[in-house]
Protein backbone atom coordinates (compact mmCIF):
# COMPACT_ATOMS: atom_id res chain seq x y z
CA UNK A 1 0.00 0.00 0.00
CA UNK A 2 2.93 2.50 0.77
CA UNK A 3 4.32 1.79 -2.58
CA UNK A 4 0.64 2.64 -4.48
CA UNK A 5 0.46 5.71 -2.10
CA UNK A 6 4.28 7.12 -3.66
CA UNK A 7 2.17 5.69 -7.00
CA UNK A 8 -0.71 7.68 -7.49
CA UNK A 9 1.12 10.77 -5.72
CA UNK A 10 3.44 10.32 -8.97
CA UNK A 11 0.15 10.27 -11.25
CA UNK A 12 -1.00 13.71 -9.83
CA UNK A 13 2.65 15.38 -10.15
CA UNK A 14 2.78 14.01 -13.60
CA UNK A 15 -1.22 15.56 -13.90
CA UNK A 16 -0.86 18.84 -11.74
CA UNK A 17 -0.55 21.15 -14.83
CA UNK A 18 -3.92 19.97 -16.23
CA UNK A 19 -5.57 20.04 -13.22
CA UNK A 20 -5.24 23.92 -13.66
CA UNK A 21 -7.43 23.82 -16.66
CA UNK A 22 -10.21 21.97 -14.73
CA UNK A 23 -10.91 26.25 -13.61
CA UNK A 24 -11.76 27.44 -16.72
CA UNK A 25 -13.50 24.03 -17.81
CA UNK A 26 -16.18 24.52 -15.12
CA UNK A 27 -16.13 28.17 -15.82
CA UNK A 28 -17.51 27.76 -19.06
CA UNK A 29 -19.47 24.96 -18.26
CA UNK A 30 -21.37 26.51 -15.30
CA UNK A 31 -22.22 29.78 -17.27
CA UNK A 32 -23.51 28.00 -20.62
CA UNK A 33 -24.96 24.97 -19.72
CA UNK A 34 -25.68 24.53 -15.67
CA UNK A 35 -29.03 22.78 -16.24
CA UNK A 36 -26.73 19.64 -16.48
CA UNK A 37 -23.90 20.43 -13.82
CA UNK A 38 -24.04 16.82 -12.30
CA UNK A 39 -22.79 15.38 -15.73
CA UNK A 40 -19.51 18.32 -15.41
CA UNK A 41 -18.48 15.22 -12.57
CA UNK A 42 -17.47 12.64 -15.55
CA UNK A 43 -15.40 14.27 -17.83
CA UNK A 44 -12.24 16.31 -15.61
CA UNK A 45 -11.80 12.39 -13.86
CA UNK A 46 -11.75 10.34 -16.94
CA UNK A 47 -9.17 12.78 -18.59
CA UNK A 48 -7.18 12.73 -15.65
CA UNK A 49 -6.81 9.37 -16.15
CA UNK A 50 -6.61 9.54 -19.76
CA UNK A 51 -3.62 12.08 -19.42
CA UNK A 52 -1.98 10.61 -16.40
CA UNK A 53 -1.57 7.07 -18.67
CA UNK A 54 -0.86 8.65 -21.90
CA UNK A 55 2.35 10.63 -19.93
CA UNK A 56 3.52 7.36 -18.47
CA UNK A 57 3.68 6.23 -22.11
CA UNK A 58 4.79 9.39 -23.63
CA UNK A 59 7.68 9.31 -21.08
CA UNK A 60 8.49 5.47 -20.62
CA UNK A 61 7.40 5.91 -17.07
CA UNK A 62 6.44 1.85 -17.05
CA UNK A 63 9.57 1.03 -18.70
CA UNK A 64 11.44 2.73 -15.47
CA UNK A 65 8.89 1.60 -12.54
CA UNK A 66 9.07 -1.81 -13.64
CA UNK A 67 12.93 -1.47 -13.51
CA UNK A 68 12.29 -0.60 -9.73
CA UNK A 69 11.98 -3.06 -6.77
CA UNK A 70 8.27 -2.60 -7.29
CA UNK A 71 6.04 -5.35 -8.09
CA UNK A 72 3.74 -5.11 -11.16
CA UNK A 73 1.06 -5.84 -8.93
CA UNK A 74 1.31 -2.60 -7.43
CA UNK A 75 2.03 -0.81 -10.50
CA UNK A 76 -1.57 -1.86 -11.69
CA UNK A 77 -3.42 -1.56 -8.09
CA UNK A 78 -2.16 1.89 -7.95
CA UNK A 79 -3.70 2.81 -11.71
CA UNK A 80 -7.22 1.61 -10.23
CA UNK A 81 -6.94 3.04 -6.52
CA UNK A 82 -6.24 6.33 -8.11
CA UNK A 83 -9.87 6.27 -9.36
CA UNK A 84 -10.75 6.93 -6.10
CA UNK A 85 -9.13 10.58 -5.75
CA UNK A 86 -9.80 11.63 -9.00
CA UNK A 87 -13.34 10.73 -8.28
CA UNK A 88 -12.99 13.06 -5.30
CA UNK A 89 -12.02 15.95 -7.03
CA UNK A 90 -14.20 15.99 -9.84
CA UNK A 91 -16.90 15.38 -7.12
CA UNK A 92 -15.96 18.42 -4.96
CA UNK A 93 -15.06 21.23 -7.74
CA UNK A 94 -18.76 19.90 -8.98
CA UNK A 95 -20.27 20.95 -5.66
CA UNK A 96 -18.46 23.87 -5.67
CA UNK A 97 -19.79 25.20 -8.97
CA UNK A 98 -22.78 24.45 -7.89
CA UNK A 99 -22.22 26.34 -4.57
CA UNK A 100 -21.08 29.48 -6.85
CA UNK A 101 -24.31 29.11 -8.63
CA UNK A 102 -26.64 29.13 -6.14
CA UNK A 103 -24.81 31.62 -4.32
CA UNK A 104 -24.92 34.01 -7.55
CA UNK A 105 -28.92 33.25 -7.65
CA UNK A 106 -28.45 31.34 -11.04
CA UNK A 107 -30.44 28.27 -9.26
CA UNK A 108 -32.67 27.64 -6.25
CA UNK A 109 -32.78 24.13 -6.51
CA UNK A 110 -31.52 21.40 -4.51
CA UNK A 111 -27.92 20.00 -5.13
CA UNK A 112 -28.52 16.58 -7.24
CA UNK A 113 -26.37 14.71 -4.98
CA UNK A 114 -27.82 11.62 -6.28
CA UNK A 115 -27.63 12.01 -9.76
CA UNK A 116 -24.04 13.80 -9.13
CA UNK A 117 -22.96 10.29 -7.61
CA UNK A 118 -24.62 8.37 -10.64
CA UNK A 119 -22.51 10.16 -13.31
CA UNK A 120 -19.35 9.92 -10.58
CA UNK A 121 -20.02 5.97 -10.46
CA UNK A 122 -20.31 5.79 -14.56
CA UNK A 123 -16.55 7.43 -14.13
CA UNK A 124 -14.88 3.89 -12.79
CA UNK A 125 -17.07 1.60 -15.25
CA UNK A 126 -15.57 3.92 -18.35
CA UNK A 127 -12.13 3.19 -16.64
CA UNK A 128 -12.24 -0.59 -16.16
CA UNK A 129 -12.89 -0.55 -20.05
CA UNK A 130 -10.00 2.05 -20.66
CA UNK A 131 -7.53 0.45 -18.25
CA UNK A 132 -6.75 -3.11 -19.73
CA UNK A 133 -6.79 -1.72 -23.85
CA UNK A 134 -4.24 0.76 -22.57
CA UNK A 135 -2.00 -2.01 -21.21
CA UNK A 136 -2.84 -4.18 -23.94
CA UNK A 137 -2.00 -1.66 -27.02
CA UNK A 138 0.36 0.20 -25.48
CA UNK A 139 1.92 3.10 -27.24
CA UNK A 140 0.51 2.13 -30.43
CA UNK A 141 -2.80 2.43 -29.57
CA UNK A 142 -3.13 5.06 -27.28
CA UNK A 143 -4.07 7.81 -29.20
CA UNK A 144 -6.96 6.22 -30.86
CA UNK A 145 -8.31 4.58 -27.85
CA UNK A 146 -7.76 8.14 -26.10
CA UNK A 147 -10.29 9.58 -28.71
CA UNK A 148 -12.65 6.78 -28.78
CA UNK A 149 -13.47 7.14 -24.92
CA UNK A 150 -13.26 10.67 -24.80
CA UNK A 151 -16.11 10.94 -27.66
CA UNK A 152 -17.57 8.25 -25.11
CA UNK A 153 -17.39 10.79 -22.28
CA UNK A 154 -19.00 13.53 -24.60
CA UNK A 155 -21.92 11.32 -25.02
CA UNK A 156 -22.86 11.07 -21.57
CA UNK A 157 -25.77 13.95 -21.34
CA UNK A 158 -27.28 11.56 -23.92
CA UNK A 159 -26.67 8.19 -22.07
CA UNK A 160 -27.70 9.53 -18.62
CA UNK A 161 -31.27 11.02 -19.69
CA UNK A 162 -31.28 6.86 -21.82
CA UNK A 163 -30.56 5.24 -18.63
CA UNK A 164 -33.49 7.23 -16.74
CA UNK A 165 -35.75 5.89 -19.57
CA UNK A 166 -34.60 2.38 -19.83
CA UNK A 167 -34.18 1.60 -15.85
CA UNK A 168 -37.57 4.05 -14.22
CA UNK A 169 -35.71 1.92 -10.87
CA UNK A 170 -33.02 4.20 -11.75
CA UNK A 171 -35.36 7.56 -12.27
CA UNK A 172 -37.23 6.62 -9.00
CA UNK A 173 -33.82 6.60 -6.92
CA UNK A 174 -32.81 9.62 -8.61
CA UNK A 175 -35.87 11.64 -7.71
CA UNK A 176 -36.72 10.39 -4.48
CA UNK A 177 -34.17 8.04 -3.07
CA UNK A 178 -36.46 4.80 -3.09
CA UNK A 179 -36.93 1.49 -5.25
CA UNK A 180 -39.35 -0.83 -5.74
CA UNK A 181 -37.11 -4.09 -4.75
CA UNK A 182 -34.30 -3.58 -1.86
CA UNK A 183 -32.50 -6.60 -3.84
CA UNK A 184 -32.04 -3.89 -6.78
CA UNK A 185 -29.30 -2.49 -5.64
CA UNK A 186 -27.69 -5.23 -3.90
CA UNK A 187 -27.24 -6.78 -7.51
CA UNK A 188 -26.14 -3.67 -9.16
CA UNK A 189 -23.54 -2.80 -6.65
CA UNK A 190 -21.98 -6.56 -6.71
CA UNK A 191 -22.38 -6.52 -10.86
CA UNK A 192 -20.31 -3.03 -10.27
CA UNK A 193 -17.80 -4.30 -7.90
CA UNK A 194 -17.28 -7.83 -10.19
CA UNK A 195 -16.57 -5.75 -13.54
CA UNK A 196 -14.15 -3.52 -11.87
CA UNK A 197 -12.04 -6.98 -10.17
CA UNK A 198 -12.64 -8.51 -13.61
CA UNK A 199 -10.63 -5.24 -15.19
CA UNK A 200 -8.09 -5.50 -12.75
CA UNK A 201 -7.21 -8.84 -13.23
CA UNK A 202 -7.30 -8.52 -16.80
CA UNK A 203 -5.17 -5.55 -16.90
CA UNK A 204 -3.15 -7.37 -14.06
CA UNK A 205 -2.44 -10.61 -16.58
CA UNK A 206 -1.57 -8.06 -19.84
CA UNK A 207 0.75 -5.70 -17.54
CA UNK A 208 2.72 -8.76 -16.13
CA UNK A 209 2.89 -10.88 -19.46
CA UNK A 210 3.90 -7.55 -21.29
CA UNK A 211 7.52 -6.98 -22.56
CA UNK A 212 8.52 -3.61 -21.65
Amino acid sequence: MYNSFHLIRKDFIIVQKFILLLIPYYLVMGFTNFDNYTVFALLPAMLLLINSCTMDVQHNNQKFLVSLPVPRQQIVLAKYLAMLPYSILSYACTVLLYLVAFSAGRTTDPLAWRELLLCIAGFPLLASFYLPLHYWLGRKGTQVVNMVFIMLIMLNFAAIKQLMEWFPGLAEWVSNGSTDSPLVPVIADLGYVLILFCSYLISLRVFTAKDI
